[in-house]
């Protein structure tokens, strides 16, 4: 039959037709690519949020015309480096750097985290050896000194707490939040570093050792210094670099979960 020759009914359903096919196959096409996506392309889709909601408010029923209200909202995709940029920015003013207390070509040990507004600090117990105390190095360019209070030998964690010298202006110390679930495999984790200025190096998490208590990633090993902390893309702390989650893996961390409750009941 000639299509010319189709009513308006005709075509209307023709249109239909071709419509449905088409969405059909667009939706065939969009799972199978989704399937051979890499994982980091699904997070991204899963973040794309379009909604929109409709509301009709009827009239007190005294024959007014019902008033349409129709609110939309934006489609808002979320990169995975900005909220990497973000969680950086955030964790930034509780970490510390430790070096010996020598007054001159002091010598730089490793990275420790601010875990309450005292000036407590966790590090990794190897990057201080025998050491009983070290110079802090915060975010804003001030220096105290600290000592060791405890050390848990299971963990490889030592805890440092920073003293204020008369005539010296105390700290205000930001502290770090933990994490208090373990991340799960595939996950996005950051290790930050740097001894002078900070680096950052990103990757997933490859494996959970250990029962979970170590987390292996595919971070650059070189990257990371003793007492690197490892944080999820919200800022928080999930790993911490110690001699003992290396000893599993050079990529490893100690989760952060052995923080909590309270770091002070660790064993010396």
């Amino acid at each position: 039959m000639d299509i010319e020759q189709l009513s308006k009914s005709q075509i209307v359903l023709l249109t239909l037709l071709v419509s449905f096919v088409t969405s059909i196959a667009t939706g065939i096409v969009t799972v199978s690519l989704m399937d051979q996506a890499p994982p980091i392309v699904a997070q991204t889709v899963n973040r794309v949020i379009e909604r929109t909601v409709e509301t009709v408010a009827a009239d007190s029923g005294k024959g007014q015309t019902a008033a349409t209200i129709v609110t939309q909202e934006k489609t808002v995709v979320v990169k995975e480096s900005d909220q990497i940029s973000q969680a950086v920015e955030k964790v930034s003013p509780s970490l510390v750097r430790m070096y010996t207390t020598a007054e001159s070509d002091a010598l730089f040990l490793g990275m420790g985290i601010v875990l309450d507004a005292g000036g407590t600090i966790v590090t990794d117990s190897a990057a201080l050896g025998e050491r009983a105390e070290a110079t802090l190095a915060l975010a804003d360019g001030s220096r105290v000194r600290a000592f060791v209070t405890a050390r848990d030998a299971d963990a490889g964690l030592a805890f440092l707490r920073a003293t204020s010298s008369a005539g010296t202006k105390t700290p205000m110390w930001t502290p770090a939040k933990i994490a208090a679930d373990r991340p799960v495999l595939g996950a996005s984790v950051v290790a930050i570093s740097g001894k002078t200025i900070p680096r950052i190096a990103s990757g997933l998490v490859t494996a959970l050792i250990q029962g979970g208590v170590v987390i292996d990633t595919n971070v650059s090993e070189a990257t990371i210094l003793d007492g690197s902390p490892l944080i999820d893309t919200s800022g928080n702390i999930v790993g911490v670099s110690t001699s003992v989650a290396r000893a599993s893996s050079g990529q490893g961390f100690i989760t952060a979960s052995v923080l909590l409750p309270a770091p002070l009941s660790a064993k010396k």
